[in-house]
């Protein structure tokens, strides 16, 4: 349940909650589906992202749609690479749309010591694949 807490918490910090949407210049999220996403929304992205962490495919899709709100979306890993602290780390891309309007992020994940994932903004990779 912890490594639960700190992807949502990480990815719903990077891309969704109102506090950091409301941090941001008008803007930069312009018309993004991320403004009106529901926490069911949030839940079916959630689970995309750690089924694409957790693949052994380092190129696996994952697809999420929320009939009751009209959500859907998309992740993409494109590829594994190694922090310059020596972690596994794997490259994300986000999709999320609603009524035609898409928004679009691309997020660094890396597994620390203990096995959760995070958003791993800031740090130094190589494009050489981490030894899992």
């Amino acid at each position: 349940m912890k490594s639960f807490s700190r992807v949502v918490l990480c990815v719903l910090a990077a891309i969704g909650l109102p506090g950091v949407v409301g941090a941001l210049p008008t803007d930069i999220l312009g018309n993004s589906p991320l403004l009106k996403m529901s926490d069911a929304d949030k839940k079916l992205q959630y689970q995309a992202v750690m089924d694409v962490l957790d693949s052994s495919d380092v190129h696996a899709v994952r697809e999420w749609e929320n009939k009751k709100t009209g959500f859907k979306g998309r992740v993409d890993a494109q590829g594994d690479m190694t922090s310059a602290d020596g972690l596994h780390c794997r490259r994300l891309q986000l999709r999320t749309e609603i009524n035609g309007s898409q928004s679009l992020f691309a997020f660094p994940f890396c597994k620390d010591e203990q096995g959760q994932w995070f958003i791993a903004s800031g740090k130094k990779f190589s494009d050489q694949p981490s030894q899992r």
